[in-house]
């Protein structure tokens, strides 16, 4: 645990920055966000950094109040960011370096820059975009500022020079094996995490996806390709991470489909048995793979400790499943829910859902609702995450939105997107209405128990409460008038949020 002497450490640090091999990167948010999730990524750019010799410091922008950080003499601000509100606190930051070093290096990364690199490195407040994975390229990048060489010869970054944008050719794609098992914990305020203080660990095995969900980023920022760390290296990891934080009792990857590679997942689960290293885990999957997989496969997980799979369902509709091109059907995840209660019967199926999308229709979401209900009746131990009001994103779905929609055209309307709150413009404003209602019933009446347990007593309590009403609701098919609702998100919005 930290003690308040190391967060007044850490504080300093951040203040500090004045030498001329000194990096600083951000992750931007609203400070005192109420869930805050350990940066990874940025773990990844640092260690990267300290391998070249450059001192770094991270701002978590949701800890630490950013008005108090004194940027320094950096050899550049790197940012880190998705698409909607990340980059208007992005922004927020970027004109606090200007302000206080305007001749700092600003260098943004992560996905929203990677999918419209040209429209962001445009921006006033945008120096450096960096494409894609940006391990290798940081290095490339940090030692031609240090040493003030051109940037012609560094791989994987946009930039405007003299008012014309220039792109280099894409950086390597790097070995995940070679990223180091040991990444630099100690720039973070680890104790400040919920879910690292209720002893959940994020870890990363693998990176990409092969399949074509037409909502998603990968098709782009990894070009629908799937790569992965051996079974070893990922055994080693876990290793290393128990032995560092003992309290950890549940391994947490946030690969996007961890399942891709059915003989390196058997691999992994039969090094852990093997090894004696006794964790238990949760994973990303598809219910396409797990309708497939049979007793020995689904009994050597529960063996491992799996506990959790975590699956996006997205609609019940076979109309909208084909429009996003998700390519699952409803009997394949009846199947795999039923797959789980005979031969698993420990792991607990976790669900995501979506609505809103373009066309959708009362009957749509019926199919939904229906489908949800009969998962659980086929599996008791289903959860579901909620539904939550589609958003799109740069993507390839932007070819199937209707004309209603114009994408924003600056990382400033970017950043005005709200995720999970966003008002589709194809739908009516009561339609709207109806949705977020939906929205948030849905969340209030199933969000996992699980995770409930890592917030604090008020958030407790208020849940409870709520989560009776919200049940009452969807067993009544009942979203009209949601004035419980409406009163709860005014005290969230002002409370550090809830819904």
């Amino acid at each position: 645990m930290y003690s308040s002497q190391s967060c007044v450490s850490h504080f300093c640090n951040l203040c500090s920055g004045d030498n001329q091999r000194d990096v600083l990167l951000v992750f931007p948010g609203k400070f005192k966000s109420p869930d805050p999730q350990v940066p990874l990524a940025l773990l990844h750019i640092a260690s990267s950094l300290k391998q070249s010799g450059f001192s770094v410091r991270i701002l978590d922008m949701r800890l630490d109040d950013y008005h108090h950080v004194q940027v320094g003499n950096p050899v550049f601000v790197g940012i880190s960011c998705m698409s909607g509100l990340q980059i208007k606190y992005a922004l927020e930051f970027a004109r606090h370096v200007r302000m206080q070093n305007p001749s700092c290096p600003l260098v943004w990364g992560g996905v929203h820059p990677t999918l419209l690199p040209e429209q962001t490195a445009v921006n006033d407040f945008v120096d450096i975009v960096v494409r894609g994975e940006g391990e290798l390229i940081i290095k490339d990048l940090a030692m031609a500022f240090a040493l003030n060489r051109p940037l012609d010869d560094v791989a994987g970054i946009t930039y405007t020079l003299n008012g014309v944008i220039k792109r280099n050719p894409d950086g390597k794609v790097i070995d995940l094996d070679a990223i180091p098992i040991v990444l630099p914990y100690e720039l973070l305020q680890m104790d400040k995490y919920p879910s690292f203080r209720s002893g959940r660990f994020h870890v990363q095995t693998s990176r990409g996806c092969p399949h074509r969900c037409g909502f998603c980023y990968n098709s782009i920022f990894n070009k629908n390709r799937w790569r992965g760390k051996s079974a070893k290296r990922v055994l080693d990891e876990i290793q290393y991470i128990l032995q560092k934080y003992p309290h950890i009792k549940i391994i947490d990857p946030i690969d996007d489909n961890v399942f891709v590679d059915e003989y390196r997942v058997k691999e992994i689960c039969q090094g852990l048995i093997n090894r004696k290293i006794g964790v238990q885990w949760r994973a990303n999957c598809r219910f396409d793979y797990l309708a497939t997989y049979d007793k020995s496969f689904l009994e050597l997980l529960v063996r491992a400790g799996c506990v959790e799979l975590d699956f996006g369902g997205e609609s019940g509709s076979d109309r909208l499943q084909k429009l996003i091109c998700k390519d699952v059907t409803a009997e394949e995840m009846l199947q795999s829910v039923g797959n789980l209660r005979r031969w698993a019967p420990s792991i607990e199926p976790y669900v995501s859902w979506m609505s809103g999308l373009p066309g959708e229709t009362d009957e749509d979401l019926a199919e939904t609702f229906d489908l949800m209900d009969r998962m659980r009746e086929v599996n008791p131990k289903t959860q579901h995450y909620g539904i939550f009001v589609y958003t799109p994103f740069p993507s390839t779905v932007m070819q199937y939105l209707p004309s209603e929609f114009t994408p924003p055209q600056t990382l400033e309307e970017w950043g005005s997107i709200e995720v999970f709150h966003f008002n589709p413009p194809w739908h009516s404003k009561a339609q709207i209405e109806k949705l977020h209602t939906i929205s948030a019933v849905t969340r209030l009446a199933f969000f996992p128990e699980s995770r409930i347990k890592e917030r604090d007593f008020a958030y407790k309590f208020a849940y409870g409460v709520m989560n009776r009403v919200e049940k009452y609701r969807w067993r009544h098919r009942n979203f009209a008038f949601p004035i419980e609702l409406k009163v709860a998100d005014a005290v969230a919005r002002k409370f550090k949020g809830f819904l």
